[in-house]
């Protein structure tokens, strides 16, 4: 993918960097400020321990190896067991939401202890996220743009798992061509976040990567059954009875914090006031939109970048479940845009907002404003006038050498 990027965008990221910068900062600030150490963990400023996100992670991985795993999708049975993590700490509550397979990924993390478990999910996340994401980048701007997005600042605070998912989003793409089998395996370890990867079939099928499409069916029927087999049928009911249901509520009876971290069309209609019904329209529109992008960029572009750009920017549009630092790899994407043409106004803003869309989207939010999905929304355009572009120049070509004597 690497390509010089033109000038123009050039110094368009070099003033985006510090900005990115200060916004990180601003969100490390707010995660840290008032953070202390009790009962060998340290507690950030809102009271959770810190690497909350992979909290949970980590205790999938010590449910792995338990008699009764399902007794975590009782949420007041989870939270008894986060109370106990400190002698007389009430911890504040924190929800079990990911599907039971997820439990294979998180068993060997589960093996040592937390603080240790911690330190080596970030620095392996950091490693993938450099070797995978970012090595390839062409100079030091378009690198430090990619590692001074806040949404990396949440990664390394949160113990989130949006590194990870740039990094297999990115690999999906190097092998899909080249070792499909290899692709189709790493789309099935996607299965444990499926918010995210439900266009991924239909898009393999438009663009007949068949063999990628049978290796990731192939390799989720695998992984599920393993967790079957090792966890059994009982739990797999109480995920889709107990915790699809605590993610409906996330989506509906959340703080501004959180319903700020989702810029999806349905968060935002509810945040002004509209019902489901309303809100569950507007999404079902707004991902209509995003499937016939996709279809036409994959129908009209060979490009593989621009196909798998219209794969990712649909899916983050399509999903009414989806906070915004799982959008890490859309950085990657706009970078690779960027070195395609100069952008105009537009394009230039959409990928400012996209870049700093975790705290855009709380600040908004914070004043009960909607917004933060348009600049999903302004991605799928942008990737959608690169590919008719592409297609333009191509058929130019194409022409030229027709007609020439």
């Amino acid at each position: 993918m690497p390509r010089t990027i033109p000038a123009r965008n050039a110094a368009l990221i070099a003033r985006l960097n510090p900005v990115l910068l200060g916004l990180s900062v601003a969100v490390a600030w707010f995660v840290l400020w008032g953070s202390h150490l009790a009962g060998g963990f340290v507690i950030d400023g809102q009271g959770f321990i810190l690497g909350r996100d992979f909290l949970n992670f980590w205790h999938y991985g010590l449910a792995a190896w338990g008699d009764d795993p399902v007794r975590h999708y009782d949420l007041s049975f989870y939270n008894a067991v986060l109370d106990r993590l400190i002698a007389g700490y009430d911890y504040p509550d924190q929800n079990w939401s990911y599907p039971p397979h997820y439990m294979l990924l998180a068993a060997p993390f589960g093996l040592v202890g937390y603080n240790v478990a911690l330190a080596i999910y970030t620095v392996l996340g950091l490693a993938l996220y450099w070797r995978v994401v970012v090595r390839d980048l062409e100079d030091g701007e378009q690198r430090i743009a990619l590692f001074a997005m806040p949404t990396v600042a949440v990664f390394l605070l949160c113990g989130q798992v949006s590194a990870l998912l740039a990094v297999a989003f990115v690999a999906v793409y190097k092998l899909a061509d080249r070792r499909p089998v290899a692709a189709g395996l790493i789309i099935a370890l996607l299965t444990v976040k499926p918010q995210i990867g439900l266009l991924i079939p239909l898009f393999l099928i438009m663009t007949c990567r068949w063999r990628v499409f049978a290796a990731a069916a192939i390799g989720t029927l695998a992984f599920v059954g393993l967790s079957i087999a090792i966890h059994g049928v009982d739990i797999w009911r109480h995920y889709f009875t107990e915790s699809i249901a605590v993610q409906s509520t996330t989506l509906t009876q959340s703080n501004f914090i959180v319903m700020g971290l989702m810029p999806t069309i349905f968060v935002d209609m509810i945040m002004i006031g509209a019902g489901k019904q309303v809100a569950g329209a507007a999404q079902a529109l707004v991902a209509l939109g995003a499937i016939w992008m996709m279809w036409r960029v994959a129908r009209s572009s060979s490009d593989r970048f621009l196909q798998f750009s219209a794969l990712l920017a649909a899916s983050f549009v399509f999903t009414p479940y989806l906070m915004s630092y799982d959008t890490l790899v859309l950085g990657w994407v706009m970078l690779g845009l960027l070195a395609r043409a100069e952008v105009n106004f537009r394009q230039g803003l959409v990928f400012c907002l996209v870049m700093a869309i975790c705290p855009i989207g709380v600040m908004l939010a914070g004043f009960g404003l909607p917004g933060a999905p348009l600049a999903l929304i302004g991605l799928c355009v942008w990737v959608w006038q690169a590919a008719r572009a592409e297609a333009g120049s191509t058929h130019a070509i194409a022409l030229n050498r027709a007609t020439a004597p």
